[in-house]
């Protein structure tokens, strides 16, 4: 559908007149029309079809053409010519008076009945009149209702946080769509927290609208509260499920947080491998204070289970609660990077199979909860057998059941953990806009699991055509890097910028390097100094139609493992949030 607006964004309708002068004998009968000179309507066309009177169902954006045999007297035509009902417009000129313009005020409304009159006249700009009155009768079509999207910008908060609340349509509309937002839960609105508004409007033309909860602070320990929050009374749009957002409010924010879970099956299938990795975000003199409970198969909180050791631990120490008997087993898997944790517990009560939930006590409070102590997580998205899953800026991660079974190292398995990993290939892209082959969208996307005060020992090569390693093409430059940072690698920057549109704003680093040559069926290495610390693809096999090749396409790291969007699945698309396969840093 094509769409016209003047230069202040108002939609006008093309009236289009035969350009040009009077039409020869010679066109009029090719049209198998009389031969005439008389002033007449020849054919009248809605987005570029011709069309009769009586149509129904017409876009109220929609452009109307209005063919008629003679350029115009402006002064006679704008005198004469009627709409009905009447909206507002202006009537402007192109093509020697051939062209008339009717920019409206507003769009049309819908569902409406309208009529276009020209009575028999004098309308030629040489004296040429119409022996005929003129109608055409035409109807818009009824609204339809958007379905509307309910997100929040983060499912946990802390008292005196804010939390923003938007309610979004796919495209916009000419009416306002609005809604009651309506609040259910543990936390008490007004108590625990207050609302920006009870309710949500997305103004015509606009694609969303938002509302803001910020949560109290009330100097007491409560421990974790929950929010519902849900649509009613909807004018304008429609859900086409019913939509329950579901919000944890906690107290203060917390001085330790967890920060990992891990069941690992090393080099079998038993678990031998049971742990619980915490963060400390805060000094703590006493960390007895703080303990665990294990909620065995879903059947609600056990309570407080384990105690941590009355020792202190400063902001920032990694501590690794693991189960005494597999403390030997975790420390083999883990190599060097076992010996990053501050502080290592060992308790034989860590007995969960990877598929219990489990809590943080701050005393006899719950702050945090690893899954649902109400469920057994057997198939749920969270359940980590044989697997781990990891917190990484406030967000879970899950790495799938069973990816590291019967591995003996983290970093031979399918899916390393995170913490073992500072810096990792989150993606490998080797995009084409017209199929060309151009150099534009190459580009290798890394992200930081830890901080890393001084990023220069890291870098990147390309092992072209299955060659084997090329060694360390490119090396990155001095910078500071915070954990969960993204940083693009790019051939052209300013290419993947255009392509990316706003997505690319959340990189947190972008560096320019000629060496990102690869043409998607070309493995990428990340080097550590001189040692190759991760591989995409193989650097001893060419990728052509191997599952990983990623030619006009990408590779993305979702939980630990890479998943591919097809050869050729981005060719020819211009910006990825329109393409068969958005890379996913994007979505």
């Amino acid at each position: 559908m094509s769409f016209i607006y003047n230069s202040n964004g108002k939609l006008f309708l093309l009236f289009l007149f035969l350009l040009g002068t009077t039409l020869s004998c010679d066109d009029m009968e090719d049209d198998g029309l009389p031969i005439t000179n008389d002033f007449r309507v020849l054919q009248l066309r809605i987005d570029e079809d011709a069309v009769t009177t009586g149509v129904s169902g017409v876009s109220v954006l929609s452009q109307i053409s209005l063919v008629l045999s003679h350029p115009v007297d402006q002064t006679a035509f704008e005198g004469a010519l009627t709409l009905e009902p009447s909206p507002g417009y202006t009537v402007s000129y192109e093509g020697n008076n051939s062209i008339a313009i009717l920019t409206f005020d507003e769009p049309l409304e819908y569902e409406t009945s309208y009529s276009l009159s020209l009575p028999a006249g004098t309308y030629g700009s040489n004296g040429e009149e119409s022996q005929a009155d003129y109608a055409f009768d035409f109807t818009t079509a009824a609204f339809e209702a958007p379905p509307i999207s309910l997100t929040s910008d983060r499912n946990s908060l802390f008292e005196t946080e804010m939390i923003t609340i938007t309610a979004s349509i796919p495209e916009a509309i000419l009416r306002d769509v609005s809604m009651d937002v309506v609040f259910a839960g543990s936390a008490v609105e007004g108590e625990d927290y207050t609302l920006s508004a009870n309710s949500i409007t997305i103004p015509a033309g606009s694609t969303s609208g938002t509302i803001e909860l910020t949560a109290q602070s009330d100097g007491t320990l409560e421990g974790e509260e929950t929010i519902s929050v849900s649509l009613e009374n909807i004018t304008n749009g429609v859900e086409m499920v019913p939509q329950v957002l579901e919000i944890t409010l906690g107290d203060l924010p917390p001085a330790i947080e967890l920060k990992g879970a891990m069941s690992f099956r090393i080099g079998g299938t038993s678990n031998n491998g049971r742990a619980i990795h915490l963060r400390v975000l805060e000094d703590i003199d006493d960390l007895s204070q703080y303990g665990i409970g294990i909620a065995n198969n879903g059947g609600g909180s056990d309570g407080r289970e384990i105690d941590f050791p009355a020792i202190s631990v400063s902001s920032g120490d990694d501590i690794l609660l693991v189960r005494d008997q597999d403390r030997m087993n975790i420390a083999d898997y883990f190599g060097e990077f076992f010996n990053d944790y501050d502080h290592v517990i060992e308790s034989g009560s860590v007995n969960f199979n990877g598929d219990d939930p489990f809590e943080l006590y701050d005393e006899d409070i719950v702050i945090e909860t690893y899954g649902d102590v109400e469920l057994d997580g057997t198939g749920e998205v969270w359940e980590w057998t044989g697997s781990w899953a990891y917190k990484l800026n406030g967000e879970w991660e899950y790495a799938g059941v069973d990816c590291s079974t019967g591995s003996t190292s983290t970093f031979t398995s399918d899916c390393p953990y995170p913490f073992c990993v500072p810096l990792q290939i989150q993606g490998a892209l080797a995009l084409l806009w017209d199929g060309s082959g151009t150099n534009g969208g190459k580009a290798v996307h890394l992200r930081a699991n830890r901080a890393i005060d001084d990023i220069t020992q890291y870098g990147v090569g390309i092992a072209n055509n299955g060659n084997g390693s090329d060694g360390l093409e490119f090396a990155l430059p001095s910078l500071t890097i915070e954990e969960g940072d993204h940083i693009l690698i790019a051939r052209e920057p300013a290419t993947i910028a255009s392509y990316f549109g706003a997505c690319y704003d959340a990189f947190d680093h972008v560096v320019q390097s000629d060496a990102m040559n690869q043409n998607g069926d070309d493995a990428v290495e990340l080097f550590q100094n001189s040692d190759v610390i991760e591989t995409y693809g193989d650097a001893n096999v060419d990728g052509t139609d191997q599952f990983w090749e990623y030619s006009g396409s990408w590779g993305y790291k979702n939980g630990g493992s890479f998943f591919y969007g097809g050869v050729d699945c981005a060719a020819g698309s211009t910006a990825t949030q329109t393409s068969p396969c958005p890379y996913p840093f994007c979505e």
